[in-house]
């Protein structure tokens, strides 16, 4: 069992010196990674959109806070498929169209991929110098880095995930 804790403090420093983050200036500037599918293919992308929510993990009530943040064209793609779900009535709708919106957060992209976060955000967050961006195909989301590492698991060692590995299995 002591091994075991020794390896999990260990693999913990190790993912966390590795996780790949992001400087966030005294100004709340940060550069959002080129390599953000998200971003790749769309064009000239002005603004980002930055809604704050959180996520569960698996197995507990606790919930992480993460920015995410998604391109004009992916945002409206969301409000539509809102104002599409036949399962909600005309009033959730508007409600949850409303909320989708006005917790937007719009910031420019500039040509070297800096955004600044408002405070707003960076309260959410609860960070004060570093973001770890999450990848996906249509968005990004931003992470204090310590609660990506605690949401994930990773903090604690290697960790297998049933439902994810049967997806990368096929």
């Amino acid at each position: 069992m002591l091994q075991l804790t020794e390896f999990s403090c260990t693999f913990c420093r190790e993912v966390h010196s590795v996780l790949p983050t992001h400087r966030l200036s005294p100004k709340n500037q940060v550069t959002v990674p080129r390599e953000a599918r998200a971003l790749l293919g769309k064009g000239e992308v002005a603004h980002l959109h930055g809604l704050p929510t959180a996520m569960p993990k698996a197995g507990s009530t606790e919930l992480f806070p993460y920015v995410l943040l998604v391109t004009e064209d992916e945002l409206k793609r969301r409000e539509q498929a809102i104002i599409d779900a036949v399962d909600l009535a005309p009033e959730a709708k508007l409600a949850l169209v409303s909320k989708l919106n006005g917790g937007a957060a719009r910031m420019a992209l500039d040509g070297q991929h800096r955004i600044v976060l408002p405070k707003l955000l960076v309260n959410w967050l609860g960070i004060e110098d570093e973001v770890f961006f999450n990848l996906t195909n249509t968005t990004i989301q931003a992470w204090k880095p310590a609660s990506f590492l605690r949401w994930s698991g990773l903090d604690a060692g290697p960790v297998h995930h049933p439902d994810l590995t049967r997806f990368l299995a096929i």
